[in-house]
Parts: C-alpha cells; structure tokens; sequence
C-alpha cells in the first residue's frame, strides 16, 4: 500500500476506527486501500478510547475537525445515545459502526447487518421464504437477524449457550418483523434438529478465529443441512475457518467472513463519503487484507 493519495494537508481526512483494546484491528487496511484506490485525501488509523470516555472523545473530534468514525467493541452500543440520529437497525439493536460528523450534527449507521446479507446474496445465498439458523447473540448478531427478517426470512432459528441474551433478539424481531423466531441450545440435538430444515447456517461467534481461545464443540449438524443450503462464517482469519471447511466438505455453498468486511464497504462509503465502490475494488481488499495477515485468498467451491 503506497498511500501516495495522502497530501498532509489541512484536507486530509482522519478517519478514526476507534475501540478498546484496538490493537489487532483490520480495518484500516481495507479502508486505507480504498483511500488509495478512489485517490481519496484521507487516511484512517486505531484509536484506542477507554469505555465511558466517548463524550469527552466526541468533544474532541467536534474541536479537531475529524468528521469520520469507525466504533468497533465495546463501543457500537455506547455511541448510540450520544448521536443525533441513528438508522432504524441501530436504535432497534443499539449498534453503529460508521458515524459521520457534519453541519447537521453526527449520524450514525449500523452496516453489518447490510454487509452480511449482500455478502449472502452475492456468493449465491437464497433467503427469501426460507428457514435459517444462526449461532450467537453478540454484537452484530441482532443487525444480521434484522437484516435477514427484511429479506423475508420465513423462521430464524437463534441458537446460544445463554438462552437469555438471544431471548432479547427474538423479542425486538418479533415486534419489528413477520419472521417466526425460535431461541434454542447449542447442543447436539438442538441444532441438529434445526439444521435439516435449514437453507442457511451464519455462525455470527468468533468461535474459529486465530487467537481466540475456543472453538465449535459441534459441527455435524452441517451434514444435515439440505445440498442446496448456504453456510456463511464472520470470522475473517483465517479466511477458510472451520466452519466454511466443514460446509466445503460437504458439497454446500460457503460465503466466507471477507466477504461480509469488503461488502459493507459499499454502504459505508456511500454513507460516509459519498462514494461508490466496485467488486474490483472489493476484491483488491481481500488481497490487500491477506496479504497483511499473510493468509490465502478465500477459495470458492
């Protein structure tokens, strides 16, 4: 990445990806790619921001100038009462993660939920009138399920190991959507049951992912799931998890977790740049992203 589109100017844009801890994060490197490929005077980088401390961090951006935010965890919840306006998947599960600052206040939107289901819909997924099953009830789980629910997803399957935190998912999708919820276990039978009349398993837990400290207790459910199902994974490395492995191996399609980064990049930056991207730009990510983590290009089967 050269970054020649920098000028270090008083136009330079400083986008911030802010969270806690920051350190590992991946997206300045998608986002500083697209800076390059769109010769965008912009660059982005980590900021680290303890919780509690966004007010005064909002302050600060409001004084420097800085017009642009990314919020990762813990943060997309805690942004949200401090805006001016949100998107309707943002206030319905308290999640944004991409703010722009501008002379008609802060605004935010939560993109992940849009990115997963363009990132379905593109690598082959079919969702409208069909059952589907995902695994977690963490921070972007709720934004996918909404999003899924606005496809026409007939039945959503949550599956958890704490009941209680998919109960709140289920209950916000039943008030806002037509989608038949149903909360279950992780447990062998539970999903076993679920996945035979499922057209689509997304694991939404970082269960898989390099440096994370466990992983699927169970996947045989997939041998279950009909020959034309899709399986899609938000783990980004490795690029070819466990999960996409064990759907690959048996015949299904996959959608791996790249694919949902690079496909919310088209909404972001229309949201907060005004710019169009295109799946040449999107695929450049990938390479850029795994050449950075020194992985190999997801592979399509």
């Amino acid at each position: 990445m050269r970054l020649e589109n920098i000028k270090l100017n008083l136009e330079t844009e400083l986008v911030l990806n802010v969270g806690d801890p920051i350190g590992k994060t991946n997206a300045p490197r998608c986002y500083n790619k697209l800076f390059e490929l769109l010769d965008m005077n912009a660059i982005m980088l980590p900021c680290e921001i303890k919780k509690g401390q966004l007010p005064q961090f909002l302050d600060a951006c409001h004084l420097l100038g800085i017009h642009y935010l990314c919020p990762t965890m813990p943060h997309k919840g805690d942004f949200v009462d401090l805006l001016d306006d949100v998107d309707e998947t943002s206030r319905l599960f308290h999640s944004v993660n991409a703010i722009r600052i501008d002379e008609k206040g802060s605004h935010g939107a939560g993109m992940d939920g849009k990115g997963a289901i363009r990132a379905m819909l593109k690598g082959g997924a079919k969702l409208d009138g069909i059952n589907a099953l995902m695994q977690g009830s963490g921070g972007i789980s709720g934004v996918v399920a909404y999003e899924l629910s606005r496809q026409n997803v007939k039945k959503l399957y949550i599956a958890n190991r704490t009941p209680e935190k998919a109960e709140q998912i289920a209950r916000v999708l039943r008030e806002n959507s037509a989608t038949e919820v149903e909360v279950i276990g992780t447990d062998k039978a539970a999903m076993d049951r679920a996945a035979e009349n499922c057209e689509l398993f997304a694991n939404l837990t970082p269960l898989g992912m390099n440096g994370y400290p466990y992983r699927h207790d169970y996947l045989g459910f997939i041998d279950r799931m009909p020959k034309t199902a899709t399986v899609f994974d938000c783990v980004i490395n490795p690029p070819m998890s466990e999960t996409i492995l064990a759907a690959q191996n048996n015949g299904l399609n996959t959608v791996p977790g790249m694919q949902m980064l690079v496909s919310q990049m088209d909404v972001i930056f229309d949201f907060m740049f005004g710019k169009k991207i295109t799946e040449a730009d999107q695929e450049a990510c990938i390479e850029e992203l795994c050449n950075y983590l020194h992985v190999e290009k997801p592979v399509k089967r």
